[in-house]
């Protein structure tokens, strides 16, 4: 497990979808739709995948800005999304399926994060 904790990646718009670059140099993508409920104060939390280092992700969105928390292996990322206790959402367009989870306040994303790392 790696917590990531410092400096902002600059993402990317490219059509439906944010383009944000790993601390691995690889680019994954998650649905502008994120982007717009960050733009509306809603937090969220996601996963994501690295096809170049197989390393995975749990990213966090904000106003403004998307933010790589932890890094790890798929299991370890999967295993640490699915113990998050915030709705869980999917967005499905075509032929793909995104899942997130919404954290009910920017408080609660930053303690429930604070407390992850103290573990």
């Amino acid at each position: 497990m790696k917590i990531i904790t410092k400096g902002v990646t600059q993402s990317t718009l490219v059509k439906e979808f944010v383009a944000l670059p790993t601390p691995c140099n690889d680019v994954v993508y998650y649905p502008a739709k994120l982007a717009d409920l960050a733009a509306e104060e809603s937090y969220t939390v996601f996963q994501t995948l690295s096809q170049k280092s197989g390393l995975a992700y749990l990213v966090v969105t904000q106003p403004g800005t998307a933010k790589i928390v932890l890094a790890g292996s798929k299991d370890f990322i999967n295993e640490v999304y699915q113990a998050i206790p915030w709705s869980a959402y999917e967005i499905a367009d075509g032929d793909y399926q995104f899942d997130y989870k919404e954290s009910p306040s920017l408080q609660a994303l930053e303690d429930y994060f604070l407390h992850l790392k103290k573990q």
